[in-house]
């Protein structure tokens, strides 16, 4: 049961963070040069073969942000869940 709660906060963390992430790169998006750490590790790969690309995918930013958005909801009902199944345990044994 409280491995669960463990769970279902960490999980939080994890969307919180990624929302972030995803924040930082929209708040850069009109920044000259900005690129993401995803495609910013890419280009250094992709310069080896001559290719280009820039930065920021803004649907790519707003599709990953309504999708943490969701996760961290989903994430928030499980705890819910979970807690008022440990209240109605306790006060069982109580």
């Amino acid at each position: 049961m409280i491995q669960g709660l463990y769970n279902s906060l960490n999980g939080m963390k994890t969307q919180v963070d990624a929302l972030e992430r995803t924040a930082n790169n929209v708040a850069n998006i009109t920044t000259p040069g900005y690129k993401t750490p995803e495609t910013a590790a890419a280009d250094e790969v992709m310069d080896k073969v001559d290719i280009k690309w820039s930065g920021v995918d803004a649907a790519k930013e707003m599709t990953d942000m309504t999708v943490e958005k969701r996760a961290f909801q989903f994430n928030v009902a499980a705890l819910k869940a979970q807690d008022e199944m440990l209240g109605t345990l306790i006060d069982l044994k109580g």
